[in-house]
């Protein structure tokens, strides 16, 4: 019987046809060459996700990178690092950076210690100290630059608990908690630092209310609380107070035009409108503004210098690309392309005279920050410092590179 049964066998084999065999070896083939192809790219990405996120731990940056700092007595203070909350971010240094030319830098404020979230404006200085806030626990802290010492000046009442805490949660909880989550942290910003008070926004949970707090700068003590009106807020210029007005806002697109006040007077032209003034400008509160309306006209830029006046600047000849990036000692600088040109130049203008002096013919500055003395210019990434040249005759002539990628 067994011998018939694989007589059987035999012959159905003999009956498969080869084709059909073929066919099925081939297919499993294809199968597998699939899922290896599907589990290469797999890799693929996971290495590459890899090879990026871990790029900050495995060459950590040394340089400060391209946020724009203040000058104090020839001395440069800025925050080092990405901008946002990143605890885990491999920088060196990371935090708040004092350089000196010639000398080189030091951390003063380590993230690691503060968790300073320049999103908003957080810190400032005065002759005697360096203030910041920690968002982590809504905090303003002091910092003696003579000594190191570190004081505690004031914490904000009402905290919104258990959202600070996703900085070593996995990024998916995050963001699923943000899609449900529409309340808002109390918040506190940093305003304006004089040599005897500081000057605080206070946020409220709602994300709407806000107090103006103004502080004692050695002590800390509260010497006034002033609820902010809607639709008013105040801009502060060195020991200026700008009250920046709302007039219109356009129901689709959100554009605001606003009036500038001080001390309750207008310093725009009888009938002009202004855009809300620009956080990027340094020395002074930069304002686009038209005297028709709702930017129906023709248009400058008004100008409100630390140091005192009211200025108004062209917004730059047919064909011309023109940025106003910082105001010191009587003159405004600004970059210009021409759309003829391929290059970028960096010019200054005298404010009393409008006189226009070039000082780099090609240059690749998006911000920048001066004394009239020292010249740090970002392009968004690094820093540089430079030393101004000037002529008998009070005029800058050019820039003298000191330090490349501070």
């Amino acid at each position: 019987m067994d011998g018939v049964k694989g007589e059987k066998l035999y012959e159905l084999l003999d009956a498969l046809d080869d084709t059909l065999v073929l066919e099925s070896a081939e297919v499993k083939r294809t199968t597998w060459r699939r899922r290896l192809a599907l589990v290469a790219a797999v890799v693929a990405v996971i290495a590459a996700v890899w090879f990026f996120t871990t790029e900050p731990v495995r060459h950590p940056r040394e340089d400060v990178g391209g946020q724009i700092g203040v000058i104090q007595d020839g001395v440069y203070y800025v925050y080092a690092g990405s901008g946002v909350p990143a605890p885990k971010e491999a920088r060196a240094p990371q935090g708040l950076v004092r350089y000196v030319p010639g000398q080189g830098k030091e951390v003063l404020v380590p993230y690691r210690d503060h968790r300073l979230d320049i999103s908003g404006p957080v810190w400032g200085l005065n002759a005697q100290g360096l203030y910041y806030i920690d968002r982590a626990e809504n905090q303003l802290w002091r910092q003696d630059l003579t000594t190191g010492e570190e004081t505690l000046l004031y914490e904000a009442p009402t905290l919104s608990p258990g959202r600070w805490d996703r900085q070593d949660r996995p990024l998916w909880e995050t963001l699923l908690e943000d899609i449900h989550d529409t309340a808002y942290d109390a918040a506190l910003f940093l305003d304006q630092v004089t040599e005897d008070t500081v000057t605080l926004t206070y946020r409220y949970t709602d994300g709407s209310t806000t107090d103006t707090l103004v502080l004692d700068s050695r002590t800390g003590d509260l010497r006034s609380k002033t609820r902010n009106q809607a639709g008013q807020w105040t801009q502060y210029v060195g020991d200026r107070a700008i009250a920046v007005v709302l007039r219109t806002q356009d129901p689709e697109t959100g554009q605001q035009w606003v009036d500038l006040q001080e001390e309750g007077v207008s310093l725009l032209p009888a009938g002009a409108v202004a855009q809300a003034p620009t956080a990027d400008f340094q020395g002074g509160l930069l304002a686009w503004y038209t005297d028709q309306g709702e930017g129906t006209g023709e248009g400058a830029y008004l100008l409100l210098p630390q140091a005192g006046g009211v200025y108004s600047l062209p917004a730059g000849p047919a064909g011309e690309a023109r940025t106003y990036l910082a105001a010191a000692q009587g003159w405004v600088y600004y970059t210009a392309r021409q759309e003829a040109s391929r290059g970028t130049a960096l010019w200054a203008r005298n404010l009393a005279t409008g006189e226009a002096v070039p000082l780099l013919e090609r240059c690749n500055i998006t911000a920048l920050v001066t004394d009239g003395t020292w010249c740090y210019c970002t392009n968004g990434s690094t820093t540089d410092c430079y030393r101004l040249d000037w002529d008998g005759q009070g005029r800058p002539t050019g820039l003298t590179l000191i330090e490349r990628a501070l």
